[in-house]
């Protein structure tokens, strides 16, 4: 009985947790954004210095790398990793839109930034769900909650099945004779 009102207990706080799942998505989406925009501003400076120079941007980075000043070298070396992190950050954008469920999962995962999710969280706001989106994500934590506790419950509740019943002999009563 006990059990069963702890797994109702943590079923309903998955549940409420996995609610703000869609809204703590869409704060990151935000943010995603404002860091793809960012990063979109600095590549297009370093192009048009770029092309200010008659030299592409991937020629500017090798030149960038190839030069003897630590300094040069280091902003060549800066440029390949914002490249970098733009492309798996539109990635990752991208993702939100794709109709396939797993696909984007799948994507989100291997391009989730922590940095960025980081900062999502500090600043987070709860949001009532009011999306389809968010009662699935309340009824699949609910599920899931109570489902664990109920699960490491079982065998505390049917412990007489798995383990037997306990006799209590004879010996083992100090008073029984007298």
């Amino acid at each position: 009985m006990i059990i069963g009102r702890i797994a109702l207990f943590f079923a309903l706080l998955l549940g409420m947790a996995t609610t703000q799942m869609p809204e703590f998505w869409q704060q990151y989406r935000q943010r995603l954004g404002g860091a793809i925009d960012e990063l979109t501003a600095i590549v297009a400076q370093f192009d048009k210095d770029a092309a200010g120079q008659s030299l592409t941007p991937a020629t500017a980075i090798t030149r960038l790398e190839a030069n003897s000043d630590p300094l040069a070298q280091a902003r060549g070396d800066e440029m390949k990793r914002i490249l970098a992190r733009l492309a798996k950050l539109q990635r990752a954008a991208a993702a939100f839109n794709d109709p396939d469920i797993a696909g984007r999962w799948m994507t989100l995962c291997k391009t989730f930034d922590p940095y960025i999710a980081g900062r999502t969280y500090q600043t987070f706001q709860p949001a009532v769900p009011t999306t389809l989106e968010g009662f699935v994500a309340g009824i699949i934590g609910f599920l899931v909650g109570g489902g664990i506790v109920y699960g490491i419950g079982l065998p505390i509740r049917h412990r007489h099945k798995l383990f037997g019943r306990r006799s209590r002999s004879k010996a083992a009563e100090p008073y029984a004779e007298a």
